[in-house]
């Protein structure tokens, strides 16, 4: 279902969508009226009058209304080695993740798992993503095409790597910034914009100084947006120090060759000095926290206060797969336990903070006038309080017991089905 066509589409029920990091917009009989291009005309509280006659009015009962959920950190060949478990990142890399790499060599097989994977996303209620694919040209190429038709509003990268890892995954640095480029030449603002490239440089473990100098180099002169790893685990910022000794810290090996500033993504950060944090935020740069996947490899916690206090923007993402499951509720359960994280800010971080971390925020984010209409319908448990947020909450500490009824992008339904009551 689409909004096209002459009537337009009126959800009413209880919405709710942040407004800050510690204030929503909530009613509990609230509406949200969807225009025939996919945008969002008006919300608020239901009154006689928001609906037309012509209009088809969607009655979503207890489901909230809420702004599709953005995952600002996933890696779609890693789909089918979640809950593999038992090492530390570096080792987890090497057993599990570069063998499952590897075999995207092989473009059907590719395809095959990027038709799963963003299923997979939508099914969880997420519209936004930034996603890692493999070093394969072919097989990021493909995923694309899977990207344009599954309606999810999209920002991907081909990896980055010449070095520290199998050989079936090592390219030259030329010849990895020329296949990007022609990536996002044929991809970047692609599907009226709701696709988008980013030049994804692994992490400084796999890529030499020439690679990363020549990554710098191409995402300033396209001004194609930048991801990578930083800090995640003590073992990967011992072997950065190792491999860069002239860096005074692993920030800096990204910042001297202008990987860090605006439209750049760094997941995890987990151990860095109270400057790096800093100079996260003065650069204007943005944090994808993963504290799911944190906690399932044992990489440490996120100090979310410091980088607060820093001014980071800070997002956060599911790192499938070392994140177990695509749930963006369950990633907010997991940030709820890094301490003084309230109900408004949960849906911040999980919404309008994701979607202006990736340079989406004037299209989704929110459920205000002439935003894109991304939607989620978010069915809470049984017995889950009246108040919006409230409710939110409930569903984010018993996710299992909660049902993604509909994921829209732009109007669109991407997952699952409205149902009208004309």
């Amino acid at each position: 279902m689409t909004t096209s066509g002459p009537h337009a589409v009126v959800l009413r029920g209880p919405v709710l969508y942040p407004d800050s990091p510690d204030r929503v917009k909530a009613w509990a009989d609230g509406f949200v009226r969807l225009d025939a291009d996919g945008r969002i005309a008006a919300s608020g509280p239901w009154e006689p009058g928001v609906a037309g006659e012509s209009d088809r009015v969607v009655e979503t009962g207890r489901a909230l209304v809420l702004p599709a959920f953005v995952d600002a950190h996933v890696h779609l060949p890693q789909l089918d080695v979640r809950g593999s478990w038992g090492l530390p990142l570096l080792q987890w890399l090497d057993r599990w993740v570069y063998p499952a790499e590897a075999a995207f060599a092989d473009p059907d097989h590719a395809e095959a798992v990027a038709t799963r994977f963003f299923a997979a996303l939508a099914a969880a209620g997420v519209g936004t993503a930034a996603v890692f694919g493999t070093v394969h040209a072919a097989a990021v190429e493909r995923a694309f095409r899977v990207a344009e038709t599954s309606g999810l509003r999209v920002l991907m990268g081909k990896v980055l790597m010449d070095r520290s890892a199998p050989d079936a995954l090592l390219e030259p640095a030329e010849a990895g910034i020329r296949a990007s480029l022609a990536l996002a030449e044929r991809w970047e603002g692609a599907a009226g914009g709701r696709l988008g490239y980013a030049i994804t440089p692994r992490f400084a473990p796999t890529c030499s100084q020439e690679l990363l100098a020549a990554a710098g180099r191409a995402a300033r002169d396209s001004g194609l947006r930048i991801q990578t790893h930083l800090s995640e685990s003590p073992g990967e910022v011992a072997r950065v120090a190792e491999l860069f000794p002239d860096a005074p810290d692993y920030l800096a090996v990204y910042a001297r060759v202008g990987l860090v500033g605006e439209g750049t993504v760094l997941a995890h950060t987990i151990h860095c000095s109270d400057g790096e944090y800093g100079r996260i935020a003065g650069g204007g740069a943005a944090i994808a926290c993963c504290p799911s996947s944190n906690a399932f490899l044992g990489s440490g916690a996120f100090p979310l206060a410091r980088a607060r206090e820093a001014g980071a923007r800070i997002a956060v993402g599911s790192d499938v797969g070392a994140g177990p499951q695509f749930s963006p509720l369950d990633v907010l359960r997991h940030l709820a336990h890094l301490g003084d994280v309230g109900p408004a800010e949960l849906l911040w971080r999980g919404t309008a903070a994701g979607a202006e971390a990736l340079g989406f925020g004037g299209a989704t984010g929110r459920l205000t006038a002439g935003s894109s209409a991304d939607i989620v319908l978010l069915e809470p448990p049984e017995g889950a309080p009246a108040d919006p947020l409230e409710a939110f909450t409930t569903a984010v500490f018993r996710q299992p017991e909660t049902r993604v009824v509909a994921t829209l992008v732009e109007g669109r339904v991407i997952h699952g089905s409205l149902q009208t009551n004309l």
